[in-house]
């Protein structure tokens, strides 16, 4: 009677673990269907922006609509945090010197940091961003309560260009003690003006660059005007030069052309910053890269979560840029995201 009360118990205790273990990441799913956002999203709500959910006229599609305008120069004052500049309940919050229109997950669904964890998600940028567009990030991947106010992963859409950029912290011994972020692409759209990256030198890539981020008492730590070429040497080879440490970074593809039409990216991702770190990018079907290592900032602090956020983040622009995002699923199981196996093949 007592081993058969023992093994009951020790299947209550596994399943209450397992219950456990899944609410601290749960799958999240979002079709944005609704004409209003679900509980799993934060909309960062500013002047400059607007949000409409629901489906897309003339489009069996339904999808998030993020919309940023130019904000007035006039109204730009300093960097704070709520978080970052968002409206609070009664519609005022603090200039932080750029224009957003972010969705951010919710508090209550965030993963642990270094979880392992797969994203997908469609995206629509539209076209309205030129070769001449300076900052201009749209979807990241932040810490909370990081030691550095960065992303440890995100898109970056600079210059017409698609780019995937992770950060650590900078360990050249060298660097300016202002230089403290070391931003490293690991992948990149054909036409980007420089092509970061590893791989077989007989495909696309060129020899790696390596870039730091550029600090000046003006700026807040973790937010750039310029990425400015740090190294030039390859990240394989012994003796490294450059800012970034204990990287390896495989390329298979280019990043697809992702203007005016909808792209399909799957991330498989650990972010920690030891030698376990991982970042694994599919789009539209097509494995781009693969990066093992350092990937964040020290100290690593394992209670902290991880937060991802979609939408238009830049410096003033003189255009208003529309984005979209729909088919979000974020899993610790593959089966999830890519269920057939057709979004990210080996």
């Amino acid at each position: 009677m007592n081993m058969r009360w023992n093994c009951a118990l020790a299947v209550v205790l596994v399943l209450a673990g397992a219950i456990q273990a899944n609410a601290a990441s749960p799958t999240i799913r979002d079709e944005f269907d609704a004409t209003s956002v679900s509980d799993n999203w934060f909309s960062c709500s500013r002047d400059e922006n607007s949000f409409t959910f629901g489906k897309l006229a003339g489009d069996a599609r339904s999808a998030a609509t993020q919309v940023v305008r130019s904000l007035p120069q006039n109204n730009v004052l300093a960097f704070a945090w709520h978080p970052k500049g968002c409206a609070r309940e009664d519609g005022s919050y603090d200039r932080d010197g750029s224009e957003r229109s972010e969705l951010w997950e919710a508090e209550k669904i965030l993963a642990p940091i270094g979880a392992d964890i797969w994203y997908r998600f469609d995206m629509f940028i539209d076209d309205s961003i030129t070769p001449t567009t300076g900052r201009f990030v749209i979807g990241q991947w932040k810490q909370t309560n990081s030691p550095k106010d960065a992303p440890v992963l995100a898109q970056r859409f600079n210059g017409r260009a698609f780019t995937v950029s992770l950060e650590q912290d900078n360990a050249d011994p060298d660097r300016d003690p202002k230089n403290v972020l070391c931003r490293v692409f690991i992948a990149s759209q054909e036409t980007a003006p420089v092509e970061p990256g590893f791989g077989n030198p007989h495909t696309l890539v060129k020899p790696a660059q390596v870039f730091s981020l550029m600090k000046t008492e003006t700026l807040s730590v973790g937010h750039d005007t310029d990425d400015l070429a740090h190294g030039t040497a390859p990240l394989s080879l012994p003796g490294l030069t450059g800012c970034a440490r204990g990287l390896s970074v495989t390329r298979y593809n280019s990043l697809p052309d992702p203007f005016g039409k909808w792209t399909t990216m799957v991330y498989h991702l650990s972010l920690v910053s030891d030698q376990t770190g991982l970042i694994e990018i599919w789009a539209d079907g097509k494995k781009i890269s693969k990066t093992e290592g350092i990937v964040g900032f020290k100290p690593f602090l394992a209670k902290e979560s991880q937060y991802f956020k979609f939408g238009s983040y830049r410096n003033h622009a003189e255009f208003a840029t529309v984005t979209r995002l729909d088919h979000y699923v974020r899993s610790e199981q593959k089966a999830d995201v890519d269920p057939d196996g057709t979004l990210a093949p080996p």
